[in-house]
């Protein structure tokens, strides 16, 4: 008769191999998609491994940018985030808001800009630094002026991801991997009209 004990494990083994297999499956059928999408784009793919997506990297009207994907796992929990990124050169104050400040628009709440933040752990105090932390009065008007206009066109863009001025950026991450280079296109022109607004009339 045979172990119970022994057939489970068979059991547990052959599940996991099962699923290992078909998550490498399923990134191999997505590093071809992005191999794709970068021609698609006139764009470069570059390999990072047989086990994770690959990067895309290209130029859009003088532009250069960067389109990534990554698997975050907290815990039992897991999520896949894009995020493209642009060059700009902003010589004001590095800010950020989600999705839902532009829905409705402004929503301040979820603006901030970058800085170190005291937080209690236990009974210690710690610093995070380059941390989110609220967005002073005094950059409010600037940053509504800057985005007002594009917050009207660009609304069913802005509104599905954080958006992130850094010093020599902008990156716009989002839920999911890249879906094609239509979309892909899309977002790029939309961060370049912002990068040009910025470095014109950068918030400081």
């Amino acid at each position: 008769m045979a172990d119970p004990s022994a057939s489970a494990s068979i059991f547990g083994i052959g599940l996991c191999a099962s699923v290992l297999l078909f998550y490498f499956i399923y990134l191999q059928l997505r590093r071809w998609k992005y191999r794709r999408i970068a021609k698609d784009l006139g764009a470069e793919y570059r390999s990072q491994g047989l086990f994770k997506s690959g990067a895309i990297a290209g130029s859009m009207e003088g532009r250069k940018y960067t389109i990534t994907t990554r698997d975050i796992n907290v815990g039992r929990a897991s999520s896949t985030w894009t995020t493209i990124a642009i060059v700009c050169l902003n010589k004001g104050i590095p800010f950020q808001m989600e999705g839902r400040f532009f829905s409705p628009f402004p929503n301040w709440r979820l603006a901030y800009s970058t800085g170190d933040r005291t937080e209690k752990v236990f009974a210690a105090e710690v610093v995070l630094q380059n941390a989110p932390v609220p967005l002073e009065e005094q950059y409010k008007l600037q940053i509504q002026n800057l985005f007002e206009e594009l917050a009207t066109l660009y609304h069913d863009v802005l509104k599905k991801g954080s958006l992130k001025m850094q010093q020599d950026d902008i990156s716009f991450a989002t839920r999911g991997v890249l879906r094609s280079a239509a979309a892909a296109n899309e977002t790029i022109s939309v961060l370049g009209k912002i990068a040009d607004r910025l470095e014109s009339s950068p918030v400081r």
